[in-house]
């Protein structure tokens, strides 16, 4: 099985003494150590949540039609003034 550190809590190997690592650790499912550290609460079964990044704030259709006149003077070639 492949467990997972709970957040808050570090669990370490009692074969390496290193830390359950975040992307998780494959043990056996007859050991007792890690039976009990999953039935206590120190690590789990299930992976990581992945972090999503943040939503990209949408403007409203009312600044879009405000912007698009700015928008389109500030692209358009100045013309000469021939009076």
């Amino acid at each position: 099985m492949k467990i997972y550190p709970v957040e808050g809590r570090t669990v370490k190997d009692p074969r390496t003494r290193a830390p359950v690592p975040e992307k998780g650790l494959t043990v056996s499912d007859y050991d007792p150590f890690w039976a009990r550290r999953l039935r206590d609460g120190d690590v789990t079964k299930t992976p990581p949540a992945v972090d999503a990044p943040a939503p990209v704030a949408q403007a409203t259709a009312k600044q879009d039609e405000a912007a698009a006149p700015a928008a389109a003077k500030a692209q358009a070639p100045a013309q000469e003034d021939k009076s």
